[in-house]
């Protein structure tokens, strides 16, 4: 679903090209929570943190295994394995075939 601009409306309706339709240029229509959503680049995420940080590299590692069942790589590539460095918060993302390799 596709919202037009209100500056699209205003132009519409002072070009007199919708004659057939009641526009009220009064006041400024409601913004909705779907436009705000719509044009939110990004959301932002706390930056809490539960228990100590370890105080090495790779003293603890965190690794996820996601499937793609519909999309699948140009390589044949169907899961992908996240593996995130508790110490350094580097991270890679390591394109896997099947979950055997």
């Amino acid at each position: 679903l596709v919202y037009t601009n209100y500056w699209t409306i205003y132009d519409l309706a002072h070009s007199g090209n919708a004659t057939s339709m009641p526009i009220d240029l009064s006041s400024l229509p409601p913004i909705c929570d779907n436009c705000i959503l719509g044009k939110q680049t990004r959301t932002h995420v706390l930056k809490v943190r539960e228990g100590e940080r370890v105080t090495c590299k790779l003293g603890i590692v965190y690794i996820n295994l996601m499937e793609h069942p519909d999309t699948v790589s140009a390589a044949g590539n169907r899961y992908v394995m996240d593996i995130i460095d508790d110490f350094s918060s580097y991270s890679w993302a390591i394109p896997l075939a099947s979950k055997s390799d």
